[in-house]
């Protein structure tokens, strides 16, 4: 009696956590798309004003990058939670690397915005205009932080509860 409580207790949690995990990876799905889309737009503008000079000239292709193993990653958690519902094991494996991966790349990826969030054409840049953007970055790169310490917080948890050995059981 005891252990099947315990059984149904963890396919309760190990299907809640795909779920949300799944949710989560849907918005962030859209939002890759859409960022992926902004940027090309960004660049297709850049190529198509080149001729009028114009001031700025920032270099997206880390913004591309980043938003593609983003999208990829996503991907990855979403295949891997759906498969996770049918209790297969091979993908319970893939959803641990995949949210291994994922805390790894939440931790540098506000780094790359940080270094790469600067007008690098804009002169002249007053020492006001310096400051401004200084600030600006450093407040980025705080709530990037903090959104990528609580995600990847949940993660651990998630990492951890499906490593339990009473929950690979589960998987056969």
């Amino acid at each position: 009696m005891e252990a099947s409580y315990v059984q149904a207790k963890n396919q309760r949690t190990v299907k809640t956590y795909a779920w949300i995990l799944i949710a989560i990876s849907v918005l962030l799905l859209l939002r890759s798309i859409f960022t992926l889309q902004s940027v090309s737009a960004i660049i297709m503008i850049k190529d198509l004003t080149r001729k009028f000079n114009p001031p700025m000239d920032i270099n997206y292709t880390p913004y591309f990058i980043e938003h593609a193993i983003e999208l990829l990653l996503c991907m990855v958690v979403f295949v891997a939670a759906t498969f996770v519902l049918k209790f297969e094991n091979l993908w319970r494996n893939v959803l641990v690397y995949g949210l291994t991966v994922s805390i790894i790349f939440l931790l540098i990826s506000p780094l790359v915005d940080y270094y790469n969030l600067a007008p690098w054409g804009i002169e002249p840049m007053t020492s006001i205009d310096k400051r401004i953007m200084n600030i600006t970055k450093t407040s980025m790169l705080i709530w990037s932080y903090t959104w990528s310490i609580i995600f990847s917080a949940f993660f651990t948890v998630v990492i951890i509860k499906l490593s339990k050995k009473e929950v690979r059981s589960l998987f056969a």
